[in-house]
């Protein structure tokens, strides 16, 4: 079966809380907003890019146990397909507990990888990748996304890359490979030595015949096209929760570039997007429509 978008990433269920002002340690406290929900980059990637009505396959691993039910199910009311979850026995998703600051909306990530298993090479079939138009992958399953980036090349399939954090050399052999290559400033530094985006994103380059993409929440993002940065501002917004900001830039970015949209117009797109997530409590909560996407673009233009 042919589908657009094939997303591959790790696994997580999250415990969502706003944290009062005030913490009683040592006792009960009830609080304003709990929530469960799927998260982690590639989910939540799936489930923007699966919600716009894109066919969305998401592959990875399950049990039968509590979790992994819930990152299932999670997964298929944003209308991701999930048969390509394979059984692995003892396996459990990632889990992650989630401070939401009332006053600013800034996160506060407490997580656990026990049990987790990223996607094997061995498991992997090519078909999944020719029976694609595009590859959505993170930067934590990365031996299997490595291997899923290969084969991508190897059959001219576009990618788009989601990376944070983790073995400098294992992720820049993954920029090597990509296409479309988006990443926060702290990784881009990371990676690079350097601290200023630009900076950053011209040693980079170096890497990769790829488009890089640089984001920095609140103050923007950053591209290199022919030489010369690309700056998209951040939508000035009411910030509820920033959880999902980023996963939501990614995906929208995803969406602008099977749109068949220029750099400029795919960074913009992105951008007002994430800006309407972070006016929700929740990474997966409320999925934007096109017509209000192009509002919010049209009255920044006015401004």
């Amino acid at each position: 079966m042919k589908f657009d978008v094939l997303v591959s990433g790790m696994i997580v269920v999250d415990i969502l809380a706003e944290i009062p002002k005030k913490i009683n340690k040592g006792a009960k406290q009830e609080v304003s907003k709990i929530m469960v929900q799927g998260g982690a980059p590639a989910g939540n990637g799936a489930c923007f890019i699966a919600k716009w009505g894109l066919k969305t396959k998401f592959v990875g691993y399950k049990d039968n146990n509590t979790l992994s039910i819930i990152a299932d199910e999670e997964l298929k009311k944003c209308d991701v397909d999930t048969s390509l979850l394979l059984q692995k026995d003892g396996f459990q998703p990632a889990i992650a507990i989630v401070e939401i600051d009332a006053e600013n909306g800034d996160r506060t990530v407490f997580y656990s990888t026990n049990n987790y298993s990223p996607l094997e090479k061995v498991d992997i079939k090519e078909d999944w990748i020719k029976n694609s138009k595009l590859l959505f992958v993170d930067g934590y399953d990365i031996h299997g996304n490595l291997e899923l980036l290969k084969l991508a090349k190897k059959h001219n399939i576009p990618s788009v890359l989601d990376i944070e954090a983790g073995d400098v050399n294992l992720l820049k052999e993954m920029i090597s490979l990509g296409n479309h290559i988006i990443m926060p400033l702290e990784g881009a530094q990371l990676l690079s030595g350097l601290q200023n985006a630009e900076a950053c994103l011209k040693s980079l380059q170096l890497l990769t015949n790829g488009q890089l993409i640089i984001t920095d929440g609140a103050n923007g993002s950053w591209a290199l096209k022919n030489d010369e940065i690309v700056y998209q501002p951040a939508f000035l917004t009411k910030v509820v929760d920033t959880t999902g900001c980023g996963d939501a830039y990614h995906a929208a970015y995803a969406i602008a570039f099977l749109e068949g949209k220029n750099l400029e117009d795919s960074m913009e797109f992105a951008s007002a997007y994430a800006s309407i997530i972070a006016t929700h409590f929740g990474g997966r909560s409320y999925f934007p429509s096109k017509k209000e996407i192009e509002k919010l673009i049209k009255k920044h233009m006015v401004l």
